[in-house]
C-alpha cells in the first residue's frame, strides 16, 4: 500500500535587505539627530567691540537772580567799581646797554659795639665785585641789620647770585666781626633801551586789559566756593612816554571800570551734572571723566536789577558702557553676522566690530543669547 504525506508550505520570512534598509534608516536618523544635537550645543558666537574715548561738550545757560520759570538759576552777584591800576612794558627793537645792578643785603655784628657804616661804603665780594651802600646804617652790636646797596660799576658783571662780602674800609680783625651777605641776586646789571613806537603803546593796551583783569582778581577775596567773572570796558588809559621816546620801560595806566559778577560753583557744578546725565545716552554711553572746570562767560547783565545771563560749556569724556542695553546678547540671537558688524557700526564711540561664529562655518549667531559673549575693549 502505498502512503503520500500532504505537505504545507510555512509563510515566506522576509528577505535580509529589508531588515538592513530598516537598520540603516534607523542609525542614519540616530547620526542626524546626533549632529543637530552637537551643532546645537557647540554653537557659539564672541562678538568683539573696539571702543574709543569721545569728547562730548554740554553747553546750558544758566541765569543770576531770575525768577523766570523753566530757566536755569543759580545765585549769585553783578557789581561795578572803579579799579586803578598800571603796568609796565618794553619796547620792541630793543638794544641791550649796560646799566647799574641792585640789591639787598643782611650786614651782621657779631662784635659787642655796634658799627656805623656811611653811605657808600665798600662791599667786595670773593670774585672782586665790588658793591657800595645806597645809604647810612648802623648795625647793632650783636645783630644785624638790612641795606640796599649798588654795584660800583655798570655791567652784567654786577648780576650775581647769593654771596657773602667783606668790607674793606674796616681793618681786618673788624672785618672778621662785621661782615654782609646777600640771599637774593643783585640785578639790573643790563637794560634794554629802545625807541617807542605807536605801535608798542597800542599792543600794551591791548595788552593792559587782561593785567587789570589778573591784578583785580588778585586783589579779590572771595571764598573757595565762589566764582567770579571779571570784564573791563574801555577806560582813558595813558602812557607816560610819547612815541619816539628812547626808553627802557613806559606805563600804561587808567581809571577803569570792573563789572565783577560772582555765582556760587557748587550750585553751578550741579546744574552742570544734571545736564550732563541728561544728554547721555544711558541705553549706551557711560562718563568717564568730567575735564577740567567748565567755561564760564557772560552773555548779559542788568546792574539795576542785578541779574546776569551765563554761558557755560563742560567737555565730557564717555564712551561705551559694556553693560549697556543696546549690547545686551539678546539684541544679536539668531542675527546674520553681517547684520550685527553693520549694526555695531552704527552706534557711537564704536572704532571696530567683530564677530566669531562657532563652528566657523556658520553665517548666523545662535538663538539662544546665553551662547553670545559681548566683550569690549577700550582704546583711547
Amino acid at each position: 500500500m502505498i502512503t503520500y504525506r500532504l505537505q504545507t508550505q510555512s509563510p515566506s520570512q522576509p528577505p535580509i535587505k529589508f531588515y538592513r534598509t530598516i537598520a540603516l534608516s534607523f542609525l542614519a536618523v540616530t547620526i542626524l539627530l546626533l549632529g543637530v544635537v552637537i551643532f546645537i550645543t557647540s554653537q557659539k558666537a564672541n562678538i568683539i567691540i573696539v571702543a574709543k574715548e569721545d569728547n562730548k561738550k554740554v553747553s546750558l545757560t544758566v541765569e543770576i537772580g531770575s525768577t523766570r520759570p523753566g530757566v536755569l538759576t543759580t545765585s549769585g552777584n553783578v557789581s561795578s567799581t572803579l579799579f586803578n591800576y598800571s603796568a609796565s612794558y618794553s619796547p620792541t627793537g630793543n638794544k641791550t646797554t649796560d646799566a647799574i645792578a641792585t640789591g639787598e643785603v643782611i650786614i651782621y655784628n657779631k662784635s659787642n659795639e655796634e658799627q656805623t657804616l656811611v653811605k657808600t661804603t665798600r662791599l667786595l665780594n670773593p670774585n672782586g665785585v665790588l658793591f657800595r651802600l645806597t645809604d647810612r646804617v648802623i648795625v647793632p652790636a650783636n645783630g644785624q641789620i638790612k641795606a640796599q646797596v649798588y654795584a660800583d660799576q655798570p655791567g652784567a658783571a654786577g648780576n650775581i647770585g647769593s654771596s657773602q662780602f667783606i668790607i674793606p674800609g674796616l681793618n681786618q680783625e673788624r672785618q672778621k666781626a662785621v661782615y654782609a651777605e646777600n640771599t637774593t641776586p643783585m640785578i639790573g646789571g643790563t637794560k634794554k633801551v629802545g625807541v617807542l613806537k605807536q605801535e608798542d603803546i597800542d599792543a600794551a593796551k591791548i595788552d593792559y586789559k587782561n593785567k587789570v583783569k589778573q591784578a583785580y582778581l588778585d586783589a579779590d577775596n572771595n571764598i573757595n566756593n565762589t566764582g567770579i567773572l571779571v570784564s573791563v570796558s574801555d577806560a582813558d588809559l595813558e602812557c607816560d612816554k610819547k612815541a619816539g621816546d628812547e626808553v627802557s620801560e613806559f606805563k600804561i595806566s587808567g581809571n577803569n571800570n570792573i563789572l565783577a559778577l560772582t555765582y556760587d560753583r557748587e550750585e553751578l557744578a550741579e546744574i552742570i551734572n544734571r545736564e550732563i546725565n541728561s544728554k547721555i545716552d544711558t541705553t549706551l554711553e557711560k562718563i568717564l571723566s568730567v575735564n577740567s572746570d567748565p567755561q564760564v562767560t557772560i552773555a548779559t547783565y542788568d546792574l539795576e536789577k542785578n541779574t546776569a545771563q551765563l554761558t557755560v560749556t563742560q567737555d565730557v569724556m564717555v564712551t561705551i558702557d559694556a553693560n549697556s542695553e543696546k549690547l545686551f546678547p539678546q539684541y544679536f540671537a539668531g542675527k546674520k553676522k553681517n547684520e550685527i558688524e553693520k549694526y555695531l557700526l552704527g552706534l557711537e564711540h564704536v572704532s571696530v566690530a567683530s564677530v566669531k561664529l562657532t563652528p566657523g562655518w556658520t553665517r548666523t549667531a545662535p538663538s539662544s543669547p546665553e551662547k553670545i559673549k559681548v566683550v569690549v575693549k577700550n582704546v583711547q
